[in-house]
């Protein structure tokens, strides 16, 4: 892929950037979406498949360590398109795995690119933003729950006509390799990263001061979606006695709600404080989680992960934005830093869960989640000095 980057407009840009949630978002969602599919296929107990998705964590987390070095020296843009195909093709190999053992290399490969792909293409989001000049996290993200919702909601409704898991994997790799090799060219070229980050700006830094504060609140954040992503289609087909397509609907009421919320989400930053929207949207992702597993039906189920996506869909953005606009790194590296600490939640998350669910039941492990939500609201306060570009003085 190619493109004639130095003539591309920030408006542009912010279309190709989002373009890259969406792919991005789309491909985690026809992993997840099918995990249960998986699951029967290989025989896998809920414990088993909680270390077997460890995989994607150890992959993640591991791409971290250097996503913020390469975005800084070769650029956010040349990241996100050296990263997107394959994440893309790595979504029907899952699905096609055929043994536990492959299922997990597989997953270290999806984790590694997915990873790298998605600090890029925050980082490049903060760029854009600061071209811009006003706060866009919130829409980039919308998009990437358009992604989820488009991927999560294709297993729904493909399955129940019939249709083979590998089969719709295929397909939905198709459709998101013909949007990125379209836009993902228009992103601003590697010279803004450079001008951003300044020559003398360290390439990788651990968490301390304000972005402590913004990388521990990343990491509860990641462990609730994550736990969302991972568990909520095994949760209702389990628990509730479901077939697979209506199972999936749980993580697509929780996407749709998160991309309705999404889409109002820079005008709400730019009249509320970081702390003002984390703590309400964290009391509200707890309740929702809450109502969930309490719920008797998979239609209450659905409303109680609507409102968890409700209350979590501007955490990340906020958290992200915040740390690639902190003063003497660059986007890149303050996304980095926070990421690893995010994705560090998908680390201990499944197995966390899994080894919960086989020791009690799956309803009773995923209480983890309301904690950490509401964890979320408790410590909202640590990004209380932090402020959105383009923000209008805070309402508290």
């Amino acid at each position: 892929m190619s493109g004639t980057g130095g003539m591309v407009s920030p408006q542009h840009a912010r279309l190709a950037t989002m373009a890259a949630f969406f792919v991005n978002g789309g491909a985690m969602a026809a992993w997840a979406a099918n995990i249960p599919s998986v699951r029967e296929h290989l025989g896998l107990s809920e414990t088993t498949l909680g270390f077997a998705l460890l995989g994607i964590a150890v992959g993640s987390v591991s791409a971290l360590s250097i996503a913020g070095r390469l975005s800084a020296r070769y650029g956010s843009r040349a990241v996100v398109i050296a990263t997107a195909i394959p994440t893309i093709l790595l979504v029907p190999a899952l699905i096609a795995a055929p043994s536990l053992l492959l299922l997990v290399l597989a997953l270290l490969a999806f984790g590694f690119c997915i990873s790298l792909m998605d600090v890029a293409m925050n980082a490049h989001g903060v760029l854009v933003e600061q071209r811009l000049g006003r706060p866009i996290m919130s829409s980039l993200h919308a998009l990437w729950s358009a992604g989820s919702l488009v991927g999560a909601g294709g297993v729904t409704l493909l399955l129940r006509t019939g249709m083979t898991p590998l089969t719709y994997a295929l397909l939905a790799a198709s459709v998101l390799a013909v949007l990125a090799l379209v836009a993902l060219p228009r992103l601003l070229p590697s010279t803004f990263d450079r001008g951003a980050a300044g020559d003398d700006r360290p390439t990788f830094v651990l968490p301390r001061g304000p972005l402590l504060g913004i990388a521990a609140l990343a990491l509860l954040a990641f462990v609730a979606e994550g736990a969302i992503a991972d568990w909520s289609a095994v949760y209702i087909r389990d628990a509730l006695n479901t077939d697979r397509g209506l199972a999936a609907g749980g993580f697509v009421a929780f996407n749709l709600a998160m991309f309705a919320a999404r889409l109002f989400g820079d005008p709400i930053r730019e009249r509320y404080s970081a702390a003002a929207l984390l703590r309400g949207g964290g009391v509200l992702a707890a309740l929702g989680i809450a109502l969930a597993l309490l719920a008797s039906t998979p239609a209450l189920a659905f409303v109680g992960f609507a409102l968890s996506g409700l209350g979590l869909s501007n955490v990340v953005p906020v958290l992200f934005s915040a740390a690639g606009a902190l003063p003497g790194v660059s986007a890149a590296t303050g996304v980095a830093a926070a990421a690893s600490a995010g994705y560090a939640g998908f680390l201990i998350g499944p197995p966390i869960i899994g080894v919960l669910a086989g020791v009690f039941t799956l309803k009773v492990a995923l209480i983890l989640v309301v904690v950490f939500a509401a964890l979320i609201a408790i410590a909202a306060g640590t990004v209380r000095h932090a402020q959105p570009v383009g923000a209008a003085p805070a309402v508290h």
